[in-house]
């Protein structure tokens, strides 16, 4: 996907970037994440217990790892944890939000993913509400047409995929939900349709591009997993 970006929608100065398309970075993302579960899960702190910084900021040491060996299949790198600021009257930062992971190619649009822990005291909700609602404000991805929503599904939750639907179905206005092909969550996903369970479109404020995220749910396991090739 070649993309063209600019400071402004009719500035002089732009230059062009190859972004992966969103598939491609996502199913990268799942496939990495099964190897990482894989590997630590069975080492220290049990996955499942494992907050959401600790689970992502982990990710994203793996995804470096294997950034420094060579073993992207694309340029650019990820980030854990990029914390967005405001400047205060005083003169001084007020952090007003915090990515999970991002990928970056030197200044190119970002693709930005949010992460949620649900279960075990993590609320389904707070993927709406501390999450999607994010992007659609601008603090995620303020020059980005796309990007994507992350759940970690604790083992025996009471919350699912099916809970967090029916949140974002209740909060479609705060949302800014587009409807396309009759759906507002729009299935099956376009942007990641390997990996997604569906898409959702939301219109931003004037000065942002709307922008598509799309949504994907990990059930961690509640037992270590054997890595590949191991007995």
């Amino acid at each position: 996907m070649m993309q063209i970006a600019g400071l402004e929608a009719d500035s002089d100065w732009i230059y062009l970037v190859r972004r992966p398309p969103a598939a491609e970075i996502l199913n990268y993302l799942v496939a990495k994440w099964q190897e990482y579960e894989a590997l630590y899960s069975g080492i220290g702190e049990p996955f499942a217990s494992r907050d959401e910084p600790a689970l992502t900021e982990g990710l994203a040491a793996y995804l470096d790892a294997r950034y420094q060996e060579g073993k992207q299949p694309f340029h650019g790198e990820f980030f854990a944890e990029l914390k967005r600021y405001d400047l205060r009257s005083d003169g001084k930062r007020a952090i007003i939000g915090r990515s999970d992971i991002e990928w970056r190619l030197s200044g190119s649009p970002n693709f930005v993913i949010e992460c949620k822990v649900i279960g075990n005291g993590r609320p389904a909700k707070a993927y709406v509400t501390d999450g999607m609602i994010r992007f659609v404000d601008g603090r995620y991805g303020p020059r980005s047409a796309e990007g994507a929503m992350w759940a970690f599904l604790r083992p025996g939750s009471s919350e699912t995929a099916t809970h967090v639907e029916a949140i974002i179905d209740s909060h479609l206005e705060p949302l800014k939900c587009q409807i396309e092909n009759g759906m507002h969550r729009i299935a099956p996903s376009t942007l990641a349709p390997a990996t997604a369970s569906f898409d959702s479109l939301h219109m931003r404020a004037p000065s942002a591009l709307p922008i598509r995220l799309a949504h994907i749910f990990v059930s961690i396991s509640p037992h270590p997993i054997s890595p590949p090739g191991t007995i």
